[in-house]
């Protein structure tokens, strides 16, 4: 070693290490100062049927994804085969970027032979992310419907539990 060459000490290392990472800590992060982005819930309790669950979220930016997400009780039930389906609406439209978000149940049949039919309350989620929804006002609903190819059976949504919507606005 040259005799003018000096070595640091490796507790000045480590201290000048600590000094950079706390720096660094206090620095905002680029994706947190730059996005903003939002999170909305909506939550109904009821002792019967929600007949409806609409959300109105204002959605900032148009080359964001919603990811929404649906939890409470659902309800079918038949005598017979059924299907029904439960799915998430935008402006009254489903998703079709990349897909629907859709959640189903299925019942093969009841006791016909006791007169009875299969009644379970199920808490359930539906979820899943939209893409291609631009800025601005955005009505986000659950719907009930039918399965195709599938006789319709009795459904219910949200019965004697809390049924809530949570919509978050994510970048993509």
């Amino acid at each position: 070693m040259h005799p003018q060459e000096r070595t640091a000490s490796p507790q000045l290392l480590l201290g000048l290490f600590l000094v950079l990472l706390l720096l660094l800590l206090q620095l905002p992060s680029e994706s947190n100062a730059s996005e903003n982005l939002k999170v909305k819930q909506k939550a109904q309790i009821r002792q019967r049927e929600v007949v409806d669950l609409e959300c109105t979220f204002t959605k900032m930016r148009s080359n964001s994804a919603l990811r929404v997400l649906f939890s409470g009780s659902l309800r079918l039930k038949c005598r017979n085969a059924c299907c029904q389906r439960w799915y998430f609406t935008f402006n009254g439209a489903e998703c079709s970027g990349p897909l629907p978000i859709e959640a189903i149940i299925y019942l093969d049949q009841g006791s016909p032979e006791l007169n009875s039919t299969i009644n379970i309350h199920r808490t359930s989620s539906v979820e899943g992310l939209c893409e291609g929804i631009g800025a601005g006002l955005v009505d986000v609903a659950i719907w009930v419907g039918t399965c195709s190819d599938y006789p319709k059976g009795d459904a219910s949504t949200g019965w004697n539990s809390v049924s809530r919507i949570i919509i978050e606005e994510l970048p993509k």
